[in-house]
């Protein structure tokens, strides 16, 4: 392996890959050698963000995403390894936030979530599983949540749907590995994406999250995109099923 960490050659899409955590993946990806597919639902964003990315010298598309359609789902995944030859890897970072007490969830809300952020993950790596597989192989990658490991108030519906998708990573692990497919998750703490702009706007906030944070910060887009470009590389090859938190230390300050 004289390149562990080269993607050159192989094709990854990025789902919620038009802004934040998804899109500084994207970069990433790309940087390392890969041709990106940016997929999300805004093509205006979609579009400018694989322009940005050309603009660097970076090789990217954008292609229309919900992850919430199996029709769309299949749709993208079947076009890109038709267009490309193949898939290489899948990073799933579309998502969905809302902050509130627990009893003021409508049913509604809670279904949207766990639509997007299970059900949305699910058939995206189906979808892409059953493209890698006459391939001889690829990567999963899930974006999942420091969350799903170290609760807080008021995201209830989201800690349970990232919860879950630590536990499909695993599951999904076991399945495909005979078909040299490594399936895994990575979990930022809270990070600045336009998703989460209004918690980093409480100033209350913001202060419990920094003092139990060695790294005395909070997370960047780019801070989970270096540990996205090994997990979808050669050099993770006898990695899989795990759950790996990119946290700045808090999980181990307790």
């Amino acid at each position: 392996m004289t390149k562990p960490f080269s993607l050159d050659g192989r094709v990854a899409i990025v789902t919620g890959g038009t802004a934040g955590i998804g899109l500084a993946i994207g970069r990433a990806l790309a940087g390392a050698g890969a041709r990106v597919v940016l997929a999300g639902r805004s093509r205006e964003r979609g579009r400018e963000a694989a322009r940005a990315l050309e603009a660097e010298g970076l090789s990217a598309e954008f292609r229309p995403l919900d992850v919430t359609d199996p029709a769309s789902v299949s749709a993208l995944v079947e076009g890109v390894a038709a267009s490309h030859g193949g898939l290489g890897a899948l990073v799933t970072s579309a998502g969905a936030l809302t902050v509130k007490p627990a009893l003021a969830f409508a049913p509604e809300e809670v279904d949207a979530l766990l639509a997007v952020h299970v059900r949305g993950t699910f058939l995206c790596a189906q979808a892409a599983a059953r493209a890698m597989i006459p391939g001889g192989g690829g990567k999963i990658l899930f974006i999942s949540s420091f969350l799903a490991e170290r609760a807080v108030p008021n995201q209830a519906p989201y800690i349970a749907a990232k919860g879950a998708v630590a536990a499909l990573a695993r599951a999904l692990a076991l399945e495909w590995a005979p078909h040299n497919i490594q399936v895994n998750a990575l979990a930022p703490q809270l990070t600045r994406t336009p998703m989460t702009e209004g918690l980093y706007a409480d100033p209350q906030k913001m202060a419990g999250v920094l003092a139990r944070t060695p790294a005395g910060r909070a997370g960047e887009p780019e801070d989970v995109a270096g540990a996205a470009v090994f997990l979808c590389s050669p050099a993770s090859d006898y990695l899989t099923g795990q759950h790996i938190i990119v946290d700045g230390g808090r999980s181990a300050a307790g």
